[in-house]
């Protein structure tokens, strides 16, 4: 097995942060490299924060990319997608219930990813196209 398409879950303490135990390990089909982090946390029952984001983009396409993004391919999916923005590289926290069925869960991680990649793929030519316009926004943040 390739170890480099395997994702290992872990516990995170909701008031140290820390992470404390290994759930299980999971293989991807695709998109390691857009996984920033993922972790199980206990709160009212077991969630996944699965962390996803993109290959390293300039200041002008961050604003694209969130521009075309479609968070309702996710509904369903997951219970809800957390604010991720303010990091270098855009990114989105999406939390969603934790099965304890480890065939379940790796399809879920799976199909979640393929996705988020098959978005990221969609809209990166189309942000190239309206370079112009993507930049006036960041030059406008600025």
């Amino acid at each position: 097995m390739d170890n480099y398409n395997v994702l290992v879950l872990m516990q995170r303490d909701s008031e140290s942060k820390i992470l404390t135990e290994t759930i299980d390990s999971y293989t991807l089909r695709e998109g390691m490299e857009l996984i920033e982090s993922a972790y199980l946390m206990e709160e009212e029952e077991p969630f996944i924060y699965l962390i996803l984001t993109t290959q390293d983009v300039e200041d002008w396409q961050y604003y694209g990319v969130y521009d075309l993004y479609t968070e309702e391919l996710f509904e369903g999916l997951v219970e809800e997608i957390l604010d991720g923005s303010g990091e270098f590289n855009p990114r989105w926290i999406f939390k969603f219930k934790y099965v304890d069925n480890r065939m379940e869960m790796e399809e879920k991680l799976n199909q979640l990813i393929k996705l988020h990649t098959d978005e990221i793929h969609r809209i990166l030519p189309i942000i190239e196209g309206n370079k112009a316009k993507y930049q006036r926004e960041a030059e406008n943040e600025e």
